[in-house]
């Protein structure tokens, strides 16, 4: 064999595994059975080259680049982001991605690697077209949330001290106002346990039984025809005068009735 074929073929065999390493690592892939998508974010929270794509919890793809973009802005808001995050999503997993999907940066367990987390859409929204830009969720920033908890704590104790006394003078009096009503629920389970107390109760208990059935009498129609025979009487002798009535009275057979 001569020296130019050896060269030949050894240089096809290195062009083919480069071809294949390219393609281990998702770099190249002519028969490529994903979709790309773009996402903006202002915060990558540790998301790399490489890092995976999950939906659902599953894996489907990989993230295949981080550009710096100053002057990106979101097609729909306007919104200016600095960060540009392409990803591969397979096609399988590509209906369940939709234009209300969210993006989110998550992490495997307390300190795992970090992927990125696609929430899936509802029926009722259009798919995403390959390669369309979609605003990403920034995570949380750790170094400001422990910043931030730091503050709020110093405030907390600045507070404290300068108003210690008042808080202890606070203290006190709930700790007399516990001790008043406990005791005022102890006077009234005696009170409650007393024989008198109870027979007062019950009294009580049996006269507003008692009104209980005269109301409701009084409410009958024999009693509405008494009221009324009273209410004709009182307004009859409203029109007799004093002669009258004496003379009245002094009848023989009308004294005999009442005396």
């Amino acid at each position: 064999m001569k020296v130019e074929t050896k060269v030949g073929l050894l240089f096809v065999v290195a062009v083919v595994m480069v071809a294949a390493f390219a393609y281990y690592l998702g770099v190249l892939n002519p028969f490529s059975d994903s979709n790309r998508v773009q996402l903006g974010f202002n915060f990558a929270g540790g998301i790399e080259v490489g890092s995976k794509v999950r939906v659902m919890g599953i894996e489907v793809g990989k993230v295949t680049a981080i550009d710096f973009e100053p002057g990106l802005k979101m097609p729909k808001t306007g919104e200016e982001v600095k960060l540009k995050i392409t990803a591969t999503i397979s096609k399988k997993a590509w209906p369940t991605v939709r234009q209300d999907s969210k993006f989110f940066i998550n992490l495997a367990g307390v300190i795992g690697e970090k992927y990125l987390e696609v929430s899936p859409g509802t029926s009722a929204s259009p798919e995403l077209e390959p390669g369309q830009l979609v605003r990403g969720e920034d995570p949380p920033r750790i170094d400001q949330l422990i910043s931030q908890s730091y503050g709020l704590a110093g405030k907390i104790l600045d507070l404290v001290q300068k108003n210690e006394g008042s808080i202890t003078d606070t203290l006190d009096k709930m700790n007399v106002l516990v001790t008043n009503v406990n005791k005022t629920l102890v006077l009234l389970e005696k009170t409650t346990k007393n024989e008198k107390f109870t027979h007062i109760v019950n009294n009580v208990d049996t006269l507003t039984s008692d009104l209980t059935i005269l109301t409701s009498k009084l409410r009958g129609p024999e009693a509405q025809r008494t009221l009324d025979l009273m209410h004709r009487l009182v307004w009859r002798l409203d029109k007799m005068d004093e002669a009258a009535i004496r003379k009245f009275l002094q009848q023989e057979g009308i004294k005999a009735r009442l005396f």
